[in-house]
């Protein structure tokens, strides 16, 4: 007997499974036509490096000290470092490392302020300081590589660019098996995820470890973004993606593989938790919001934009619904399931093996497992402390 349940069974998550394998595989083969634009030697625009940073005196020296290091003219350069209401010594760090600097680069400025502000005010403080043509954000607790600003300063080049993300791998891998996980996680993510995404300039997050913004077109916005409410209540996190957000409204957001950065990971699973759960409740305002203006971009982004929003916000439903409920009901183990969310998450892991090598491929199938299976909870609880501005991991 042809009931209710069993055509919404065969067709809602039939299409589903036909959807995400499709998302998925377009995700791939648009990574495959991303390509790096050619360095074009004779466009050097000036860049301001801004550091916001709060307790991070084992860090904030050496991702300073690298600005001095790079493959680039240091009389086109400028840094401005912002202590954010340090209670330890990252301010005399900042200090230091400036006074070591200002041998290599003129303007070296360190904002020191007493009671702490957060990083959207210490990002916005170091635009308004800035007087360079790109500003390069970079985590006080991540460190560049010395061709990274030649390779995210040529996109510029296109008045059409508004921000650059560079490539984040994870510097402190081999600290335990959570910071392993996570470095496979940065890897795909960027290599597969934000490539197809620049494929048609639409990035949707360019992250604070290490990106690039055109400086004229941040001033349009940033008095606005510095002030940004959802649901009446003040955004304290998610900056990163909402600055992107800001600029992909009027501009293109692309990713270069070649700017390479690196960035120290949690390596405390209750820190872990509580970024991924503060990273889920920024992806639901933000991508919400972007949702209004998406559709303007390219036809493919945008549809892959919209099928993105579907699956990810169904995706508790369905696994609830192959793991408890019809298992109970119906007695019945969701091999099928089970077997689909394997596959997916074994090209991730084959795909790794061919890009990077044997070392620890496998690690890939269980990261990827680990954040869809174990951490599913997140995001519809996150949907529901959307307006908790409390950062989670201070």
């Amino acid at each position: 007997m042809l009931t209710f349940e069993t055509v919404f069974n065969n067709v809602f998550f039939g299409f589903y499974s036909i959807l995400i394998t499709v998302y998925i595989l377009s995700r791939f083969l648009l990574a495959y036509f991303h390509k790096e634009m050619p360095y074009d030697a004779t466009y050097e625009p000036t860049v301001t490096f801004v550091v916001p940073a709060k307790n991070e005196e084992d860090n904030i020296a050496e991702t300073i000290r690298r600005f001095g290091n790079v493959n680039y003219p240091m009389d086109k350069i400028e840094v401005v470092a912002i202590n954010d209401g340090s209670t330890d010594g990252t301010y005399t760090e900042m200090v230091k490392i400036a006074n070591e600097l200002r041998t290599q680069i003129k303007t070296v400025k360190v904002i020191n302020w007493k009671v702490n502000r957060g990083k959207r005010h210490g990002m916005a403080e170091g635009v308004k300081q800035a007087s360079h043509d790109i500003v390069i954000f970079i985590d006080s607790d991540s460190f560049i590589e010395p061709n990274c600003v030649r390779h995210l300063v040529k996109y510029f080049a296109s008045d059409s660019v508004g921000a650059v993300s560079g490539h984040t791998d994870v510097f402190n891998r081999e600290t335990n098996l959570l910071t392993q996980m996570q470095a496979l996680r940065y890897y795909i993510a960027f290599k597969i995820y934000k490539s197809a995404e620049s494929v048609f300039g639409s990035v949707t997050c360019c992250p604070g470890c290490c990106s690039a913004y055109r400086r004229k077109y941040l001033v349009e916005i940033v008095d606005e973004w510095l002030v940004q409410k959802f649901l009446g209540a003040e955004c304290t996190f998610g900056d990163d993606r909402s600055l992107t957000n800001y600029i992909i409204r009027n501009y293109d957001a692309v990713y270069s593989h070649e700017a390479l950065a690196y960035t120290v990971v949690p390596d405390n699973f209750g820190v872990y938790v509580r970024q991924q759960f503060r990273w889920k409740k920024s992806w639901i305002r933000e991508t919400l919001i972007a949702s209004v203006f998406m559709w303007r971009r390219h036809p493919l982004a945008a549809a892959s934009y919209y099928l993105y929003i579907f699956l990810a916000l169904t995706s508790p439903v369905v696994f609830f619904r192959a793991i408890a409920w019809y298992p109970a009901v119906h007695h019945v183990w969701p091999v099928v399931y089970l077997f689909g969310l394997f596959l997916m998450l074994l090209l991730h892991g084959l795909y790794y093996r061919a890009k990077v090598g044997p070392r620890a491929w496998a690690l890939a199938v269980f990261s990827f497992w680990f954040n869809s299976v174990i951490l599913i909870w997140q995001l519809p609880w996150a949907a529901v402390n959307i307006r908790d501005s409390r950062w989670g991991t201070r």
